[in-house]
């Protein structure tokens, strides 16, 4: 069974009361349902539904959710009443760009069917001159203005309108600002071995004038990062910070822009490039070498460019170093920063014997920096003694005399040594270890 409630008065004294006045629902969404009070038959709220039931005398009805009804009243003047709208408030006011928050007070006696804010630089605009409507109709809103001019001041109103006219709000004023994009600059990018990543230096050098909301520096592979890549963020004040990447692929190439974000959008600072291909050890072949004869001449020439590519790849040093050929030579030689020269024994002229050779070269058991951390036979460099147990799973050993040479593992003393790339890469690891880390030597002259 239907189960429904009366409305608390009788409809005979409605008639008596309200027989010319019609009866007005104000809904939420600025909407108003006027149905003429003689055409009434009852009105029910059916708890069930949660519905107001207006049922006609001519036929028919209508059912209102009463979640759906803000406030009901008899008025005859109905169609003479405009809509209430209040001032707009104002926010996020830019250089070209605002927004204006709406409030309509009542919807007057029929449907709203616009609102919004409408602007002039003259006083008491109107929707003649430029204006915005509201996407919703509802009480509470807010429309964006657009096409702006910087530094200038504006007047504005909210209007709203129904079948009684178009209705406006007191006038207000805002003036837009001239903001700028903030000024940023990257100063440095440097990979870091014992990380794996790089760290930036940058410099943000103006705010443009509205504060910042973020800074920072962003990377990828691909050319021209963005914060849609990789992002590090970092503060926001204006000056000089430092920045970190995440680890990087050592066997990639990044690009990194520093970034600094404010009202006006993101600016990003000029580019720079990464990659652990850090040093720059080059050579120079003597004309002996060429005199060797061709075979002898591709062999040293492949075995230095082998050995170039890991020095580089995996340490920081920089030098040229001289290469010469000597038929004296009963294996290969080099001295402290000085030359590595090669006998014509070709089974010394490969990458293995060039990289052990480039060790010597760089200090490793022709220093005495070198030697006098190498006691008893063990390695005594915190750094080079836990990178070998790290990459091999051995300590890190040497010539147990007073005038140690040799280390091993990854010494390279012998081509047997040698089983894979890995060997090669883990040679020119702990050679940097043992010689920047550990004995401070210079990384170039």
């Amino acid at each position: 069974m239907r189960k429904t409630l009366l409305i608390a008065f009788s409809f005979l004294t409605l008639h008596i009361t309200f027989a010319q006045y019609p009866l007005n629902v104000f809904k939420p969404n600025l909407s108003v349902e006027n149905i003429a009070t003689p055409d009434i038959d009852s009105i029910t709220f059916d708890t069930q539904t949660s519905e107001m039931r207006i049922f006609r005398k001519s036929g028919g009805e209508n059912n209102i959710s009463i979640l759906g009804v803000d406030s009901i009243n008899f008025n005859p003047l109905y169609l003479q009443l405009l809509p209430v709208p209040e001032a707009p408030q104002m926010e996020n006011v830019l250089n070209t760009t605002a927004q204006a928050n709406l409030y309509i007070t009542s919807p007057g006696g029929t449907s709203v069917t616009e609102t919004g804010i409408c602007w002039s630089t003259n006083e008491n605009p109107t929707v003649n001159d430029n204006k915005m409507p509201s996407t919703s109709l509802l009480a509470v809103g807010q429309v964006s203005l657009s096409g702006l001019t910087a530094s200038t001041t504006y007047y504005a109103r909210a209007y709203a309108i129904n079948s009684a006219g178009t209705a406006y709000s007191e006038q207000i004023s805002f003036s837009t600002n001239n903001f700028k994009a903030p000024s940023v600059e990257t100063v440095s990018a440097t990979f870091n071995y014992a990380t794996n990543k790089a760290t930036c230096v940058v410099k943000v050098t103006d705010n443009g004038g509205c504060v910042l909301t973020q800074r920072g520096i962003c990377w990828s592979t691909k050319r021209n990062p963005t914060t849609a890549d990789n992002v590090f963020a970092s503060g926001i004040s204006v000056g000089q910070f430092y920045a970190q990447t995440g680890t990087l692929d050592l066997n990639k190439i990044y690009y990194v822009r520093s970034f600094a974000t404010n009202c006006m959008g993101t600016t990003y600072g000029n580019e720079m490039s990464v990659q652990a291909l850090m040093g720059n050890v080059t050579y120079t072949l003597d004309q002996s070498v060429i005199n060797a004869g061709e075979r002898t001449h591709n062999l040293i020439k492949t075995a230095m460019d082998s050995a170039c590519y890991y020095y580089n790849r995996y340490t920081s040093f920089r030098a040229n170093i001289w290469v010469y050929y000597n038929a004296g030579i009963p294996t290969a030689q080099a001295s402290y920063h000085g030359s590595i020269g090669f006998g014509p024994n070709e089974r010394y002229m490969w990458v293995g014997t060039v990289m052990h050779e480039m060790a010597h070269y760089f200090g490793s058991g022709t220093t005495s920096t070198w030697k006098n951390l190498m006691v008893g036979g063990l390695w005594q460099g915190a750094v080079g003694k836990a990178l070998c147990l790290q990459l091999t799973g051995q300590t890190l050993k040497g010539d147990n005399n007073n005038n140690p040479q040799h280390y091993w593992p990854t010494g390279i003393n012998q081509r047997e040594e040698v089983s894979s790339q890995t060997d090669l890469i883990n040679h020119a690891k702990i050679v940097k270890a043992m010689l920047i880390d550990d004995a401070k030597l210079p990384t170039s002259w």
